[in-house]
């Protein structure tokens, strides 16, 4: 009990609590108190906490722990780590994971900005998006912490505890069968990921457009005949490294979220997670990604077809 009370606040709290039932947040209204140790951002001085924040700034993948041995050797300063996570989150810092990001060039730019402008009044409830997709579960969990202010670093390395790479494709009004991959694409391999993908699905989309990400093998012949044969047009003017025009990358993003809140422990484990994610996103999400295609072609025509996002 706090030393600042008298004696006789300390029998009235005693027998507020005790012999009325009063909890503690109503005595703490009714006889001014307050638990010792709740003012801990008042422990840096100015100084100290411009010296925090440049630690945080340079060491952003440091634990909480490593920061306090830092800040104890930089300024003779010894606090603890929950006191360091109560500045982190203060000073505006939020945790996040580095994220893989394809880099643009001017060539890219003039393409996207091209096939935006051609399409920017289309509707996309015709349309197949398409991609395969690496999911990963990364040994190391590291987590950077950067500033709300600054973007999410863009190059990571990871070390791999279990990986699956699937297939699928997603439109408005439905989606294909989940294909698990294993081994290497090529020309065969990748008209029969199509096949398993659509062999339910191939009647109600006749008429339809298909996307995909990945020119290598999507651009065969072979595929293009397999398509064409089922009257699937493939959409050949799609730009390269344009992730944010694939709806289906939103999709890869919601089961990547669901996967990890359910905290993959095995191979077998994970594909399991990755199927039911799969299966559960509600349709009226997909089509929300589908619509925000627009959405993302007007920002990439405002920014002369360079990241939508900037």
């Amino acid at each position: 009990m706090s030393s600042h009370l008298s004696v006789r606040d300390r029998w009235r709290i005693i027998s507020l609590n005790f012999d009325q039932g009063v909890n503690v947040h109503e005595i703490a209204r009714r006889i001014p108190c307050k638990r010792n140790g709740r003012d801990r951002l008042r422990i840096l001085n100015n100084n100290q906490v411009n010296t925090l924040r440049q630690l945080l700034y340079q060491y952003s993948t440091d634990t909480s722990s490593s920061i306090a041995d830092r800040l104890l050797r930089r300024t003779g300063l010894g606090i603890n780590s929950r006191t360091i996570r109560n500045y982190r989150s203060s000073l505006g810092f939020r945790p996040v994971h580095a994220r893989s990001q394809p880099l643009i060039n001017a060539k890219h730019a003039q393409e996207r900005l091209t096939f935006c402008l051609s399409y920017a009044a289309a509707h996309w409830d015709n349309v197949i998006f398409s991609d395969e997709k690496p999911v990963e579960v990364d040994i190391s969990g590291v987590v950077y912490w950067i500033s709300a202010t600054r973007s999410r670093p863009t190059h990571f390395q990871n070390q791999i505890q279990f990986h699956v790479v699937i297939f699928g494709a997603i439109w408005f009004d439905g989606r294909s069968n989940l294909v698990f991959i294993h081994g290497r694409t090529n020309t065969t391999t990748y008209v029969g990921y199509l096949q398993a993908a659509f062999r339910s699905y191939l009647r109600q989309l006749s008429g339809y457009y298909f996307i995909h990400d990945r020119p290598t093998w999507a651009h065969i012949v072979l595929a293009h005949d397999w398509l064409r044969r089922k009257r699937i047009r493939y959409l050949d003017n799609f730009p390269a490294v344009s992730p944010d025009l694939n709806a289906i990358e939103s999709v890869w993003s919601w089961m990547n979220q669901y996967t990890q809140r359910n905290y993959p422990n095995s191979q077998q484990h994970l594909e399991i997670l990755v199927q039911q994610a799969w299966n559960m996103i509600p349709q009226n999400v997909i089509r929300g990604y589908i619509n925000n295609v627009s959405v993302i072609c007007q920002q990439i025509i405002s920014n002369g077809g360079w990241d939508s996002m900037g």
